[in-house]
């Protein structure tokens, strides 16, 4: 039906065509190039817009945002000729020190980092009714080695890491507990 709006005649500059049943979805734009078959075993196929459906790209079909045509993502409106220019993404970033960082991308740890993690354990074993030793226990958890010998930190106020990190092991440890005691019964 769109062949009669296209179709040229005397006075007429163009048309506007209204696509109600989403058949540029289906059939591809009217301008795409046809290949037109006698055959009745094949049937008439546009290239271009069949190359379109097999990329993907029959879904990413959207209004233009100067003329309002109907235009693929990533290409040029094929109306105005227009097409957007993405703006260039901030960088995100987070204002500190340089550090070295392991292949996982995990900061690696300091002796400093170390001895001030050991201080905040020695404050929650203080703290809490937990047993002497339990500090060092929990600094060998955490970095897989014990604290070097002798060493005694002055206890320090623990950040809201290391009481998180602390609270997940209880709970871990506690989890543990609970499945030995229903496999035992």
């Amino acid at each position: 039906m769109i062949g009669r709006a296209l179709r040229p005649a005397e006075g007429k500059v163009d048309c506007i065509v209204l696509d109600h049943a989403g058949a540029v979805f289906a059939h591809g734009f009217p301008d795409d190039p046809v290949e037109w078959t006698l055959s009745p075993d094949r049937r008439a196929t546009s290239p271009k817009h069949e190359a379109r459906l097999r990329s993907g790209h029959s879904s990413r079909l959207l209004e233009c945002s100067r003329c309002g045509a109907l235009r693929v993502a990533g290409e040029k409106c094929r109306h105005c000729g227009f097409l957007p220019k993405r703006p260039p993404e901030a960088i995100p970033f987070r204002d500190g020190d340089l550090g070295r960082v392991d292949r996982n991308r995990h900061a690696a740890v300091t002796e400093h980092d170390r001895a001030r993690w050991h201080a905040m354990l020695q404050y929650i074993e203080r703290e809490r009714p937990y047993r002497p030793g339990f500090a060092r226990a929990k600094y060998r958890e955490k970095f897989g080695t014990w604290p070097p010998w002798g060493s005694s930190p002055q206890p320090i106020t623990p950040s809201p890491e290391v009481r998180s990190w602390v609270r997940s092991r209880m709970i871990a440890y506690a989890k543990a507990q609970q499945k030995a005691r229903e496999t035992a019964a």
